[in-house]
């Protein structure tokens, strides 16, 4: 990037050079461009959980998010009317690495002391390409999301454990909110800093509470009800922004 006050001219990875008005940074949590324009900025932590997911046929009576407390937290999620997910946190203190090979089995075994419906439908895991597996790791920029025209949003800016299941809702609002601003503002700068104020403390607020149902699952803090988190966190994302 060379922003020059006037605009940012963009070298690609495959030598293209082009300028544009404003450069957006919705490169995830390991974001290059966070690392190019705030390299003193909060760099993702290890929480010492991991996430498993799965798909399977959804039942037609399945019409609403499922959650199950515990030390291994697990859910069923519907996604279509044909098809729903899985998913179950364990804790993973060591970070472990797990091959593809045999993994359908390692996720059957963290099910084993699961509420029966998870251990019915863990039978069902029978195939290793279908598992999909990721140490959580989140962060929170307290400060600046933006250097002069370039700005950050979604996970390079507020990368949030699933615990709430906003991850993905968080980073589609910061979408809607930083184009209304620049529709408004007078200077990118002027649009990047109300994007900030208005996101912040929504964002904040999905990160830390997410976290504390992390922490609650494997004994880093109190234990959380998820029911209660969650219907509080559905009050709160209701509101305008």
């Amino acid at each position: 990037f060379d922003d020059d006050g006037e605009g940012v001219n963009v070298r690609f990875s495959d030598g293209r050079e082009e300028r544009f008005d404003v450069v957006v940074g919705a490169d995830g949590v390991y974001s290059q461009t966070r690392e190019a324009i705030l390299p003193d900025a909060e760099k993702p932590q290890f929480t010492g959980q991991a996430v498993w997911r799965y798909n399977f046929p959804r039942p037609a009576d399945l019409d609403a998010l499922h959650v199950y407390n515990g030390p291994i937290g697990s859910g069923l999620v519907p996604m279509s009317e044909e098809l729903m997910y899985m998913y179950v946190t364990t804790p993973e203190p060591d970070n472990p690495w797990y091959p593809t090979e045999g993994i359908a089995a390692v996720m059957r075994s963290k099910l084993a002391r699961a509420a029966p419906q998870i251990r019915a439908l863990a039978e069902q895991i029978t195939s290793d390409e279908g598992v999909v597996y990721r140490p959580l790791e989140g962060m929170m920029l307290y400060g600046s999301w933006s250097k002069g025209r370039i700005a950050l949003l979604g996970d390079a800016v507020h990368a949030t454990t699933p615990h709430l299941g906003q991850g993905a809702g968080m980073a589609i609002e910061d979408a809607l909110v930083l184009a209304e601003e620049l529709t408004r503002a007078d200077t990118p700068e002027a649009a990047f800093e109300a994007y900030r104020d208005r996101r912040f403390e929504r964002c904040r607020y999905i990160v830390e509470k997410s976290l504390e149902i992390c922490h609650g699952q494997i004994g880093k803090g109190p234990p959380v009800d998820n029911h209660k988190a969650t219907a509080e966190m559905f009050a709160v994302v209701s509101q305008p922004i």
